[in-house]
């Protein structure tokens, strides 16, 4: 794999996080996917948190690797060991495709050490059955699949954007989305 798209960068500039993870319900002009990631070890109590970071995926059209597989294609070289139990957090401005949904599924049906919880701003192409059958398949191979909250915009503000201490501004119909793309994914994931 491309070495420049499997090494997660440290944060992101507050400027692309409004703009990628603005939770729109219609979000023309947002061409990219942003994934921001802890992995914790949970053997320890409480779990200690190891890694984190953001992947994106790349413009290059050529790559066809998405932010998901970054991730995926990065812990599985770098990180992941049969031996040892992990929970991994993923905020992410995109739900994921149905091509990185059916991979990320197969990788936790292979990998019953790994428990992920995904936490997104936006639902990609809601309507579209595929990618309804994709977030489906996520949470029947054990993903926890939600929509970002307030609380979970602020950690993820917190932990993955380069603030300089300034707080987390919500903007405008925030609350209203979150509570219209949850009622959206519970409906999908029934």
């Amino acid at each position: 794999m491309n070495p420049q798209i499997r090494n997660p960068m440290e944060a992101m500039y507050p400027h692309v996080f409004y703009f990628h993870f603005k939770n729109l319900l219609k979000a023309c002009g947002r061409n990219e996917s942003w994934l921001c990631f802890t992995v914790d070890v949970t053997e320890h109590h409480p779990p200690v948190s190891w890694k984190r970071g953001v992947f994106r995926n790349p413009v290059d059209p050529e790559t066809h690797c998405h932010a998901e597989r970054c991730f995926l294609s990065w812990f599985c070289d770098d990180i992941l060991s049969p031996n040892t139990n992990y929970q991994v957090t993923w905020y992410t401005s995109w739900s994921p495709c149905p091509e990185c949904a059916r991979e990320v599924a197969e990788f936790l049906a292979r990998h019953s050490n790994v428990k992920l919880t995904i936490f997104t701003a936006r639902l990609y192409h809601f309507w579209d059955t595929d990618y309804q059958e994709g977030l489906c398949s996520l949470s029947q191979e054990g993903a926890s699949v939600k929509i970002m909250s307030y609380k979970d915009f602020v950690s993820c503000w917190k932990n993955f954007v380069y603030s300089d201490d300034e707080p987390f501004k919500p903007w405008k119909g925030l609350k209203t989305n979150f509570r219209l793309l949850k009622t959206m994914l519970r409906e999908i994931l029934q």
